[in-house]
């Protein structure tokens, strides 16, 4: 009887922290469809959501208990790019506020999906070293339609881990055309020749 408890308990939390996941979602989109900027807004919101999950003591921070709620909005507006718009401000402020901060991805995605959908547009993230020039954005974009048949909506993300060429994320999934990839295939082709018994050992010739 307590395990089914249990689960009945489970079950409903997820619930409610979907509901919640939903309805900031939406909320954080009619903010930015009030403010003329959903494009503007999903940029600043993605670099927001990489800013708390990928440094841990702040979203430890952000997350504590034990720290008042305008303590961490202040640390939270010091620590993002001073020229974020008021709209990115308030749903930082709100997410703090109303304690969901620890659910920003899932927001961001839900966020995301919500866009694509008012658009009728799928979101395909083109990621690089360095930021892409418009043309070749363009010719990428215009390649991923006439692939796909879509109207897709293009993102250049920038990621200093990438040794030349391109990562197309498309959903799910993920195109490769990294220089990484490349020297990571070779490796593997090398390792799986066979050299028939034969010894490849370098020496000096006089």
């Amino acid at each position: 009887m307590s395990n089914e408890k249990d689960n009945l308990d489970n079950i409903s939390g997820s619930r409610e922290i979907k509901n919640k996941i939903d309805y900031y979602a939406q909320c954080f989109l009619d903010i930015a469809k009030a403010e003329k900027s959903v494009d503007k807004f999903e940029e600043e919101f993605s670099q927001l959501k990489d800013a708390v999950i990928n440094n841990l003591d702040f979203k430890k921070f952000l997350t504590d208990p034990s720290v008042e709620k305008p303590e961490k909005i202040k640390t939270a507006f010091e620590i993002i790019s001073g020229d974020t718009t008021n709209a990115v401000r308030a749903a930082m402020a709100t997410m703090i506020t109303m304690d969901v901060i620890e659910s920003i991805e899932a927001i961001y995605n839900k966020f995301v999906l919500l866009v694509n959908k008012l658009k009728t547009q799928i979101l395909v993230e083109v990621i690089s070293a360095v930021k892409l020039d418009g043309n070749l954005m363009n010719e990428i974009k215009k390649s991923i339609d006439e692939k796909t048949r879509l109207d897709v909506r293009l993102k250049n993300v920038i990621d200093k881990n990438i040794i030349g060429g391109l990562l197309i994320k498309i959903g799910d999934k993920v195109i490769d055309l990294s220089v990484k990839s490349k020297i990571n295939d070779l490796r593997t082709r090398l390792h799986s020749l066979e050299f028939g018994g034969e010894e490849f050992v370098g020496s000096d010739k006089d």
